[in-house]
């Protein structure tokens, strides 16, 4: 999902499917980031690509149950991992009272992130909940303040690149579009 490649990162696990299993046991912190960028490009090509959405979903989940597991058998280092994958579950949900609480998901996913020490993935976090405020709810103001947010994290963490592509991708919105 690097540089919101959300696509390539889906297409790269439709098209490795089941030829890499995956077990977590509190091991290398890399497999499951690995495993946590496939699962949240699949979630949202979910939510962009409405006629794939169920064959996006089902890997996605697949994946996501994994790190719930390994979460409830005590893995320390996957908790933020979990609270943004249920922030992006949440957001494909179609029900009355859902920006509500995905909004909350979303919130806590930052805070958990933050909290733990996980710049990038707090930053992420902030990144996906305004691409949901966006074109989901569209809340403008609300969404700048979380890619203003996104930017200072990735800032802080060097991540210079990332920054930029922000920039180029939602100039619209922090030039100052303040429609609710």
């Amino acid at each position: 999902s690097l540089f919101g490649e959300y696509e390539l990162g889906a297409h790269l696990d439709i098209k490795k499917g089941d030829k890499q299993i995956f077990k977590f046991k509190g091991g290398a912190l890399t497999g499951m980031a690995f495993f946590f960028h496939r699962a949240l490009s699949l979630y949202a090509m979910a939510r962009k690509n409405k006629r794939k959405k169920g064959k996006y979903m089902a890997r996605a989940r697949r994946i996501h149950k994994e790190y719930t597991d390994s979460l409830e058998k005590k893995n320390p280092n996957i908790l933020h991992y979990v609270s943004i994958l249920n922030a992006e579950l949440g957001a494909l949900e179609k029900r009355k009272t859902r920006e509500e609480s995905v909004c909350k998901l979303y919130n806590d996913a930052i805070a958990i992130s933050a909290r733990g020490g996980y710049l990038p993935d707090a930053a992420l976090a902030q990144e996906r909940f305004a691409d949901f405020l966006l074109n989901e709810v569209g809340n403008t103001v609300e969404a700048k303040y979380h890619i203003e947010g996104a930017i200072q994290r990735y800032t802080n963490w060097g991540a210079i690149g990332v920054v930029e592509h922000l920039h180029n991708k939602y100039q619209c919105v922090l030039v100052g579009s303040s429609k609710n």
